[in-house]
Protein backbone atom coordinates (compact mmCIF):
# COMPACT_ATOMS: atom_id res chain seq x y z
CA UNK A 1 0.00 0.00 0.00
CA UNK A 2 1.18 3.51 -0.62
CA UNK A 3 1.94 5.64 1.89
CA UNK A 4 -0.52 8.28 1.24
CA UNK A 5 -3.65 5.89 1.19
CA UNK A 6 -2.35 4.34 4.54
CA UNK A 7 -2.59 7.81 6.12
CA UNK A 8 -5.65 8.33 4.58
CA UNK A 9 -7.11 5.11 6.01
CA UNK A 10 -5.83 5.31 9.23
CA UNK A 11 -7.72 8.58 9.73
CA UNK A 12 -10.99 7.20 8.22
CA UNK A 13 -10.54 4.15 10.38
CA UNK A 14 -9.92 6.49 13.50
CA UNK A 15 -12.94 8.62 13.04
CA UNK A 16 -15.62 6.48 11.75
CA UNK A 17 -14.38 3.30 13.67
CA UNK A 18 -12.63 3.45 17.04
CA UNK A 19 -13.66 6.55 18.03
CA UNK A 20 -17.22 5.42 18.55
CA UNK A 21 -16.30 1.99 19.98
CA UNK A 22 -13.96 3.79 22.26
CA UNK A 23 -17.15 6.47 23.44
CA UNK A 24 -19.31 3.17 24.00
CA UNK A 25 -16.94 1.36 26.39
CA UNK A 26 -15.92 5.03 28.25
CA UNK A 27 -20.07 4.96 28.84
CA UNK A 28 -20.37 1.29 30.26
CA UNK A 29 -16.91 1.25 32.06
CA UNK A 30 -18.93 4.17 34.24
CA UNK A 31 -21.55 1.68 35.74
CA UNK A 32 -18.58 -0.67 36.95
CA UNK A 33 -16.11 1.97 38.23
CA UNK A 34 -14.40 1.47 41.37
CA UNK A 35 -13.87 3.95 44.31
CA UNK A 36 -11.00 6.05 42.98
CA UNK A 37 -9.81 9.46 42.55
CA UNK A 38 -11.86 11.42 40.18
CA UNK A 39 -8.79 12.78 38.14
CA UNK A 40 -8.05 9.12 37.60
CA UNK A 41 -11.51 8.34 36.70
CA UNK A 42 -11.26 10.97 33.94
CA UNK A 43 -8.37 10.27 32.63
CA UNK A 44 -7.16 8.73 29.15
CA UNK A 45 -8.30 5.17 28.88
CA UNK A 46 -6.60 2.41 27.35
CA UNK A 47 -7.76 1.52 23.68
CA UNK A 48 -6.20 1.31 20.25
CA UNK A 49 -3.56 3.28 18.53
CA UNK A 50 -3.43 3.54 14.90
CA UNK A 51 -0.18 3.95 13.21
CA UNK A 52 1.73 3.38 10.23
CA UNK A 53 4.02 -0.22 9.58
CA UNK A 54 6.62 -1.25 6.83
CA UNK A 55 5.31 -4.63 5.09
CA UNK A 56 6.68 -6.80 1.83
CA UNK A 57 4.86 -4.20 -0.74
CA UNK A 58 5.58 -1.22 1.17
CA UNK A 59 3.28 0.55 3.59
CA UNK A 60 0.26 -0.91 5.82
CA UNK A 61 -1.94 0.08 8.81
CA UNK A 62 -0.55 -0.75 12.00
CA UNK A 63 -3.49 -1.54 14.62
CA UNK A 64 -2.02 -1.73 18.58
CA UNK A 65 -5.00 -2.87 20.67
CA UNK A 66 -4.50 -2.05 24.44
CA UNK A 67 -7.31 -3.85 25.88
CA UNK A 68 -8.26 -7.23 25.56
CA UNK A 69 -11.85 -6.70 24.82
CA UNK A 70 -11.55 -5.12 21.90
CA UNK A 71 -8.89 -7.75 20.72
CA UNK A 72 -11.75 -10.06 20.87
CA UNK A 73 -13.97 -8.29 18.89
CA UNK A 74 -13.80 -10.47 15.80
CA UNK A 75 -15.89 -7.83 13.97
CA UNK A 76 -14.32 -4.89 14.74
CA UNK A 77 -11.41 -6.17 13.88
CA UNK A 78 -12.98 -8.15 10.57
CA UNK A 79 -13.90 -4.71 9.38
CA UNK A 80 -10.52 -3.05 9.58
CA UNK A 81 -8.99 -5.62 7.71
CA UNK A 82 -11.73 -5.48 5.16
CA UNK A 83 -11.09 -2.01 5.04
CA UNK A 84 -7.32 -2.21 4.93
CA UNK A 85 -7.85 -5.14 1.93
CA UNK A 86 -5.98 -7.20 4.56
CA UNK A 87 -2.99 -5.18 4.52
CA UNK A 88 -2.83 -4.75 8.24
CA UNK A 89 -0.32 -5.19 11.51
CA UNK A 90 -2.36 -6.04 14.33
CA UNK A 91 -0.74 -6.47 17.70
CA UNK A 92 -2.13 -6.52 21.03
CA UNK A 93 0.27 -4.49 23.35
CA UNK A 94 -1.48 -4.22 26.57
CA UNK A 95 -0.90 -1.33 29.25
CA UNK A 96 2.19 0.76 28.86
CA UNK A 97 4.11 2.21 31.37
CA UNK A 98 6.46 5.30 32.02
CA UNK A 99 10.16 3.89 31.40
CA UNK A 100 11.54 3.94 34.99
CA UNK A 101 15.08 5.89 34.85
CA UNK A 102 18.19 3.75 35.11
CA UNK A 103 19.15 2.72 38.78
CA UNK A 104 22.58 5.13 38.66
CA UNK A 105 19.67 8.06 38.52
CA UNK A 106 17.46 6.73 41.81
CA UNK A 107 18.15 6.86 45.29
CA UNK A 108 20.72 3.92 45.74
CA UNK A 109 20.97 2.54 49.39
CA UNK A 110 23.57 1.24 50.06
CA UNK A 111 25.61 3.62 48.01
CA UNK A 112 27.91 2.36 45.06
CA UNK A 113 29.91 3.55 42.67
CA UNK A 114 28.29 5.62 39.85
CA UNK A 115 25.29 6.94 41.36
CA UNK A 116 23.75 9.88 40.57
CA UNK A 117 25.24 12.67 43.94
CA UNK A 118 25.89 16.45 43.89
CA UNK A 119 26.18 18.96 46.10
CA UNK A 120 23.06 20.79 47.54
CA UNK A 121 23.08 23.29 44.74
CA UNK A 122 24.00 21.17 41.91
CA UNK A 123 22.07 19.33 39.71
CA UNK A 124 23.84 16.16 39.53
CA UNK A 125 27.11 14.56 38.69
CA UNK A 126 28.81 11.00 39.21
CA UNK A 127 29.86 9.25 42.97
CA UNK A 128 33.23 8.06 41.54
CA UNK A 129 34.32 6.38 44.77
CA UNK A 130 35.25 5.94 48.12
CA UNK A 131 37.78 7.02 49.94
CA UNK A 132 39.86 7.26 52.64
CA UNK A 133 41.97 9.78 54.51
CA UNK A 134 45.67 8.15 56.29
CA UNK A 135 45.22 11.06 58.97
CA UNK A 136 42.16 10.15 60.36
CA UNK A 137 40.30 6.93 58.82
CA UNK A 138 36.97 8.25 57.95
CA UNK A 139 35.18 7.30 55.04
CA UNK A 140 34.99 9.85 52.13
CA UNK A 141 33.17 10.37 48.97
CA UNK A 142 35.04 10.85 45.93
CA UNK A 143 33.66 13.00 42.95
CA UNK A 144 34.75 16.25 41.30
CA UNK A 145 35.06 19.68 42.62
CA UNK A 146 32.02 21.00 40.59
CA UNK A 147 29.63 18.45 41.45
CA UNK A 148 30.49 18.77 45.33
CA UNK A 149 31.45 21.79 45.97
CA UNK A 150 29.26 23.86 43.66
CA UNK A 151 32.91 25.47 41.70
CA UNK A 152 34.36 26.81 44.76
CA UNK A 153 31.31 28.47 45.81
CA UNK A 154 30.33 25.73 48.46
CA UNK A 155 31.50 25.76 52.56
CA UNK A 156 32.28 23.28 54.61
CA UNK A 157 29.91 20.99 56.07
CA UNK A 158 27.34 21.53 53.04
CA UNK A 159 25.01 18.80 52.34
CA UNK A 160 26.14 16.20 49.62
CA UNK A 161 22.42 14.47 48.09
CA UNK A 162 22.14 10.78 47.01
CA UNK A 163 20.37 11.12 44.27
CA UNK A 164 21.48 14.19 43.18
CA UNK A 165 18.65 17.71 43.38
CA UNK A 166 18.15 17.12 39.48
CA UNK A 167 17.09 13.49 40.34
CA UNK A 168 14.87 14.32 42.97
CA UNK A 169 16.84 14.59 45.81
CA UNK A 170 15.94 16.81 48.52
CA UNK A 171 18.17 17.99 51.89
CA UNK A 172 16.01 16.24 54.38
CA UNK A 173 15.59 13.03 53.23
CA UNK A 174 18.38 12.34 50.44
CA UNK A 175 21.87 13.68 52.13
CA UNK A 176 24.37 11.22 52.60
CA UNK A 177 27.51 13.32 53.61
CA UNK A 178 28.75 16.78 54.37
CA UNK A 179 31.09 18.64 51.56
CA UNK A 180 34.90 18.03 53.42
CA UNK A 181 37.71 19.24 50.75
CA UNK A 182 38.55 20.49 47.30
CA UNK A 183 41.16 21.72 44.94
CA UNK A 184 39.82 25.11 44.54
CA UNK A 185 40.58 26.51 41.07
CA UNK A 186 43.88 27.94 40.02
CA UNK A 187 43.08 31.25 37.55
CA UNK A 188 46.41 30.32 35.52
CA UNK A 189 46.58 26.61 35.38
CA UNK A 190 44.83 23.17 37.36
CA UNK A 191 45.60 19.32 37.62
CA UNK A 192 42.34 18.15 38.80
CA UNK A 193 38.61 19.13 39.22
CA UNK A 194 38.30 16.95 42.39
CA UNK A 195 36.36 17.26 46.19
CA UNK A 196 35.74 14.96 48.75
CA UNK A 197 32.23 14.64 50.81
CA UNK A 198 32.60 13.24 54.65
CA UNK A 199 29.91 10.18 54.54
CA UNK A 200 27.51 10.83 56.98
CA UNK A 201 27.44 8.22 60.39
CA UNK A 202 25.47 5.28 59.73
CA UNK A 203 25.32 5.08 55.98
CA UNK A 204 26.39 2.09 54.17
CA UNK A 205 28.38 1.33 50.78
CA UNK A 206 29.11 -1.27 48.88
CA UNK A 207 33.29 -0.63 47.97
CA UNK A 208 34.34 -2.41 45.48
CA UNK A 209 31.17 -3.55 43.16
CA UNK A 210 31.71 -2.03 39.69
CA UNK A 211 28.12 -3.35 38.34
CA UNK A 212 28.09 -4.79 35.30
CA UNK A 213 32.07 -4.54 35.53
CA UNK A 214 33.92 -6.34 38.34
CA UNK A 215 35.57 -5.21 41.04
CA UNK A 216 37.64 -2.77 41.71
CA UNK A 217 40.97 -3.72 42.08
CA UNK A 218 42.96 -0.43 43.31
CA UNK A 219 45.28 1.54 41.88
CA UNK A 220 46.90 0.80 37.89
CA UNK A 221 50.34 -0.45 38.77
CA UNK A 222 51.66 0.86 34.97
CA UNK A 223 51.53 4.10 33.45
CA UNK A 224 48.17 4.50 31.13
CA UNK A 225 49.26 4.89 27.34
CA UNK A 226 47.37 5.59 24.38
CA UNK A 227 45.85 2.94 23.43
CA UNK A 228 44.55 1.64 26.78
CA UNK A 229 40.84 0.25 27.26
CA UNK A 230 39.24 1.72 29.48
CA UNK A 231 35.60 1.64 31.05
CA UNK A 232 33.44 3.65 33.31
CA UNK A 233 29.89 3.72 35.23
CA UNK A 234 28.32 7.40 35.04
CA UNK A 235 24.82 9.07 36.36
CA UNK A 236 24.04 9.70 33.10
CA UNK A 237 24.90 7.32 30.18
CA UNK A 238 25.92 3.95 32.96
CA UNK A 239 28.28 1.65 31.92
CA UNK A 240 30.57 2.59 28.66
CA UNK A 241 33.77 1.26 27.56
CA UNK A 242 36.19 3.69 25.52
CA UNK A 243 39.86 3.82 24.73
CA UNK A 244 42.56 6.46 25.60
CA UNK A 245 43.25 8.56 22.66
CA UNK A 246 45.96 10.59 23.94
CA UNK A 247 48.01 11.13 27.43
CA UNK A 248 49.43 14.10 29.52
CA UNK A 249 47.49 16.79 27.04
CA UNK A 250 48.26 20.51 28.88
CA UNK A 251 46.02 23.61 28.00
CA UNK A 252 42.73 21.79 28.06
CA UNK A 253 40.13 24.66 28.51
CA UNK A 254 36.92 23.75 30.37
CA UNK A 255 33.96 25.69 30.31
CA UNK A 256 32.60 26.30 33.93
CA UNK A 257 29.53 28.57 35.19
CA UNK A 258 32.28 30.36 36.95
CA UNK A 259 34.07 30.88 33.63
CA UNK A 260 36.73 29.23 31.51
CA UNK A 261 39.72 27.46 33.43
CA UNK A 262 42.77 25.38 31.88
CA UNK A 263 44.06 22.08 32.94
CA UNK A 264 46.87 20.44 32.42
CA UNK A 265 48.54 16.36 31.79
CA UNK A 266 45.10 15.08 31.30
CA UNK A 267 43.91 12.12 30.20
CA UNK A 268 41.60 11.90 26.38
CA UNK A 269 39.13 9.20 25.91
CA UNK A 270 36.62 8.28 23.17
CA UNK A 271 34.22 6.21 23.40
CA UNK A 272 34.17 2.62 21.33
CA UNK A 273 31.47 1.68 18.48
CA UNK A 274 28.72 5.07 17.97
CA UNK A 275 28.89 5.10 21.33
CA UNK A 276 30.25 8.71 23.28
CA UNK A 277 32.40 7.31 26.44
CA UNK A 278 30.08 10.39 28.47
CA UNK A 279 27.58 12.66 28.89
CA UNK A 280 26.61 15.69 31.01
CA UNK A 281 25.93 14.60 35.05
CA UNK A 282 28.75 12.16 34.03
CA UNK A 283 31.41 14.27 35.81
CA UNK A 284 32.92 12.64 38.65
CA UNK A 285 32.90 8.83 37.85
CA UNK A 286 35.44 6.69 38.08
CA UNK A 287 37.81 5.41 35.04
CA UNK A 288 38.97 1.98 35.26
CA UNK A 289 41.32 -0.04 32.75
CA UNK A 290 40.50 -3.86 31.86
CA UNK A 291 41.94 -4.70 35.29
CA UNK A 292 39.78 -3.08 36.82
CA UNK A 293 42.37 -0.58 38.31
CA UNK A 294 41.72 3.11 38.60
CA UNK A 295 43.32 5.68 35.83
CA UNK A 296 41.66 8.58 35.94
CA UNK A 297 38.43 10.34 37.04
CA UNK A 298 36.42 12.01 34.29
CA UNK A 299 35.37 15.62 34.73
CA UNK A 300 34.38 17.12 30.98
CA UNK A 301 33.45 17.03 27.47
CA UNK A 302 32.41 18.06 24.39
CA UNK A 303 29.79 16.79 21.60
CA UNK A 304 32.71 17.18 18.40
CA UNK A 305 35.50 14.73 17.40
CA UNK A 306 36.64 11.39 18.01
CA UNK A 307 36.66 8.83 15.23
CA UNK A 308 33.18 7.90 15.86
CA UNK A 309 32.63 11.86 15.99
CA UNK A 310 30.56 11.42 19.37
CA UNK A 311 32.82 13.76 21.11
CA UNK A 312 36.28 13.34 23.05
CA UNK A 313 35.78 13.09 27.07
CA UNK A 314 39.01 14.21 29.46
CA UNK A 315 39.61 13.10 32.64
CA UNK A 316 42.30 13.88 35.52
CA UNK A 317 44.94 11.12 36.38
CA UNK A 318 44.03 9.55 39.26
CA UNK A 319 47.12 9.53 41.05
CA UNK A 320 47.08 13.06 40.73
CA UNK A 321 44.06 13.40 42.47
CA UNK A 322 44.57 10.97 45.36
CA UNK A 323 47.72 13.42 45.95
CA UNK A 324 46.36 16.94 45.61
CA UNK A 325 43.75 15.57 48.15
CA UNK A 326 45.53 13.41 50.21
CA UNK A 327 43.53 10.38 50.29
CA UNK A 328 43.40 7.08 49.07
CA UNK A 329 40.92 4.47 47.78
CA UNK A 330 39.02 2.52 50.00
CA UNK A 331 39.00 -1.28 48.81
CA UNK A 332 38.40 -2.66 52.09
CA UNK A 333 36.68 -1.51 54.48
CA UNK A 334 39.17 -0.15 57.06
CA UNK A 335 39.36 0.00 60.78
CA UNK A 336 43.29 0.63 60.60
CA UNK A 337 44.11 2.31 57.13
CA UNK A 338 47.08 1.65 55.02
CA UNK A 339 48.95 4.30 53.63
CA UNK A 340 50.86 4.50 50.00
CA UNK A 341 54.17 3.14 51.94
CA UNK A 342 52.11 -0.03 53.44
CA UNK A 343 51.30 -0.79 49.69
CA UNK A 344 54.54 -0.41 48.32
CA UNK A 345 55.41 -2.80 51.12
CA UNK A 346 53.33 -5.03 50.87
CA UNK A 347 54.64 -5.89 47.15
CA UNK A 348 57.58 -7.28 48.60
CA UNK A 349 56.08 -9.62 51.32
CA UNK A 350 56.45 -13.33 50.78
CA UNK A 351 54.27 -15.77 51.42
CA UNK A 352 55.67 -17.61 54.49
CA UNK A 353 56.07 -13.96 55.60
CA UNK A 354 52.59 -13.28 55.14
CA UNK A 355 51.35 -16.73 56.75
CA UNK A 356 53.54 -16.07 59.81
CA UNK A 357 51.68 -12.53 60.35
CA UNK A 358 48.42 -14.70 60.01
CA UNK A 359 49.22 -17.18 62.96
CA UNK A 360 50.11 -13.87 65.24
CA UNK A 361 47.06 -12.05 64.13
CA UNK A 362 45.32 -15.11 65.40
CA UNK A 363 46.86 -15.27 68.62
CA UNK A 364 46.12 -11.65 69.12
CA UNK A 365 42.79 -12.02 67.77
CA UNK A 366 41.90 -14.07 70.57
CA UNK A 367 43.77 -12.94 73.62
CA UNK A 368 42.51 -9.58 72.56
CA UNK A 369 38.45 -10.49 72.09
CA UNK A 370 38.66 -9.39 68.83
CA UNK A 371 35.64 -9.69 67.20
CA UNK A 372 37.03 -11.49 64.32
CA UNK A 373 34.78 -13.93 61.89
CA UNK A 374 37.90 -14.65 59.58
CA UNK A 375 41.68 -14.23 59.63
CA UNK A 376 43.49 -14.72 56.52
CA UNK A 377 46.30 -14.00 54.14
CA UNK A 378 44.75 -11.01 51.73
CA UNK A 379 45.93 -9.12 48.57
CA UNK A 380 46.33 -5.14 48.70
CA UNK A 381 47.31 -3.41 45.56
CA UNK A 382 49.05 -6.71 44.18
CA UNK A 383 50.92 -7.25 47.37
CA UNK A 384 50.37 -9.47 50.21
CA UNK A 385 48.72 -8.60 53.16
CA UNK A 386 46.64 -9.78 56.48
CA UNK A 387 43.01 -9.66 55.96
CA UNK A 388 40.69 -9.77 59.06
CA UNK A 389 36.97 -10.19 58.66
CA UNK A 390 35.00 -8.38 61.24
CA UNK A 391 31.65 -9.12 62.97
CA UNK A 392 31.27 -5.46 64.15
CA UNK A 393 33.70 -2.37 64.88
CA UNK A 394 35.84 -3.40 67.55
CA UNK A 395 36.26 -0.67 70.45
CA UNK A 396 40.46 -0.16 70.36
CA UNK A 397 42.17 0.51 67.27
CA UNK A 398 43.48 -2.40 66.27
CA UNK A 399 47.26 -2.79 64.49
CA UNK A 400 48.25 -1.28 60.82
CA UNK A 401 51.00 -4.19 60.33
CA UNK A 402 52.59 -7.17 61.77
CA UNK A 403 55.90 -7.58 62.03
CA UNK A 404 55.87 -5.37 58.79
CA UNK A 405 53.07 -7.59 57.30
CA UNK A 406 50.20 -4.55 56.48
CA UNK A 407 46.90 -5.73 57.94
CA UNK A 408 43.45 -4.31 56.64
CA UNK A 409 40.31 -5.05 58.44
CA UNK A 410 36.64 -5.26 56.71
CA UNK A 411 33.00 -5.49 58.67
CA UNK A 412 31.30 -8.60 57.73
CA UNK A 413 28.83 -8.87 60.32
CA UNK A 414 28.04 -11.91 61.70
CA UNK A 415 28.29 -15.17 58.95
CA UNK A 416 25.49 -17.22 59.00
CA UNK A 417 24.29 -20.38 57.05
CA UNK A 418 22.41 -20.09 54.07
CA UNK A 419 19.82 -22.75 53.86
CA UNK A 420 17.82 -23.09 50.72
Amino acid sequence: MELASVRALKEEISIGLVAPIVERQIATRKFGLPASSIARAASPQRAMALGIAASADGYSLAVRTQRRTLEENDSFLAEIERRARGEVDIRYVGQLFKQAPPWHQCRQRPLKTGVSIAHCNVTAGTLGAFVKRSDDGKMYLLSNNHVLANEDAGSIGDAVLQQGPYDGGVNTGDRVGALAQWIAFNPANNLVDAAIAELDDGADVVLRDLCGLGTLNGLADQPLLPGTPVSKIGRTTGLTRGVVTAIEIDDVVVSYDCGNISFDRQIEIEGMGDNAFSAGGDSGSLIVDDDMRAVGLLFAGGDHGASNGKGLTYANDIGAVLSALQIELAIWKFLAFATRKDYIIAMTITLEQAREAKSQALVMSRQASWPATGVGVGQVFGGLAVKVNLSSKPRKRLPETINGVPVVYEITGKIRKRPL
